[in-house]
């Protein structure tokens, strides 16, 4: 799971010299883990009354404080979201607040609260990029999937009224067995309103809702990953397709991804340029984590920093992972390996068994091309 996104080339190598400075550059802001949704699959959404038991959602003037130590330390990008991030009651005057320190801001949203005033607040006040959930084709899937019956007719009333504004924003959609028949259909959807889809098959186990691997209403592994490979074929043309399958297929030729000689640390930019901070005031390395946390409030953003590089500078992968021709592929990170086996150091089945079809895809694929281009015998 990214904490940021950086979207040109001088945003990257700024991010690459942080990463090996290990100065903070982004990270995600989670305001209340509160929504208005109930989807089957959330990680860490609570009823007011779980979140009042739980601890208390920071004010304003707390964030405020927190990210103005952030931003003194570098920080330029953040990922507000939640739960349902429209919910928290003083949204627009920290977005505001934030803006004014000069951060780049981009919104996680469901979307079934966008009407005309939001939508023309973030069309006076900038915003990199709006994520807004595209659960289902209709009213129908909303209803089974995440226990609202308006879902898709709120949404479509969103993206009418963001794209009418000029607002920037995308689609993003969870998988499971729930909505996979609806995938093309969602494609279809996301090119009639003129603004790109981002799926995902995987499904993370939800740990902060205490929901096991086996419990997780996610799809069987070799079917996330055939669903995967399918949902590159609606992004792209035949031959964006080959490129992009040949360009995957070569990573497996190159040199190891996973860090250090001993294997040592997060291969994203965890811990070493990103950070994710809870609705608590905690600092965490994802939201995918519940664990090493650090108090914001208690001991101020810079030492949280601090106790979180030296937390994930030590987190040691399985050894079968480090040897295995597949890692520049797999999805694995300390985060699903914990989340599906409990330990970073125990090889998470699941994972194995998703990167093993997704590359049997690509290599069925691409195999009529490679035929076609062998040398023929004289």
């Amino acid at each position: 799971m990214e904490l940021y996104e950086v979207e040109n080339d001088a945003e990257k190598a700024l991010r690459d010299k942080a990463d090996r400075a290990y100065t903070p550059f982004g990270g995600c802001i989670e305001l209340l883990p509160v929504c208005n949704m109930d989807c089957k699959m959330c990680y860490v959404r609570m009823s007011r009354e779980e979140m009042d038991r739980a601890g208390r959602m920071l004010s304003c003037d707390e964030w405020l404080t927190i990210t103005r130590q952030a931003a003194d330390m570098g920080v330029m990008n953040l990922l507000l979201t939640g739960g349902e991030p429209l919910l928290y009651p003083e949204f627009k005057r920290l977005y505001r607040g934030l803006q004014q320190m000069g951060i780049i801001l981009s919104v996680n949203t469901n979307g079934t609260l966008i009407d005309e005033e939001w939508a023309d607040f973030f069309a006076e006040s900038y915003c990199r990029r709006i994520s807004i959930s595209l659960y289902g084709k209709d009213d129908a899937t909303y209803g089974e999937l995440c226990r609202n019956p308006r879902g898709f007719s709120q949404v479509m009333r969103a993206a009418e009224l963001l794209k009418a504004r000029g607002v920037p924003f995308r689609f993003t959609c969870s998988v499971t067995e729930d909505n996979a028949a609806d995938l093309p259909e969602l494609f279809a959807i996301a090119k009639r309103v003129g603004v790109p889809l981002q799926p995902a098959t995987y499904m993370f186990p939800a740990l902060r809702r205490g929901i096991s691997a086996q419990q997780q209403v996610r799809l069987g592994p070799e079917r996330a990953a055939q669903l995967m490979f399918e949902s590159y074929r609606h992004q792209m043309n035949e031959e964006e397709m080959k490129r992009s399958v040949a360009r995957t297929l070569t990573r497996l030729l190159t040199p190891p991804r996973m860090p250090g000689v001993n294997g040592k640390g997060f291969t994203c930019h965890t811990g070493r340029s990103g950070f994710w901070l809870t609705w608590k005031g905690e600092m965490i390395p994802c939201g995918m984590l519940d664990e090493p946390r650090f108090s914001l409030l208690e001991h101020g953003f810079a030492d949280c920093w601090k106790q979180l590089v030296e937390a994930t500078g030590h987190v040691v992968y399985p050894r079968e992972c480090l040897r295995c021709p597949l890692q520049n592929i797999c999805h694995v990170c300390p985060a699903a390996l914990v989340a599906e086996t409990g330990s970073t150091e125990i090889v998470p089945q699941y994972v194995c068994r998703y990167t093993k079809e997704l590359v049997r895809q690509m290599q069925t694929y691409l195999l009529p091309e490679l035929k076609q281009n062998e040398p023929r015998e004289r």
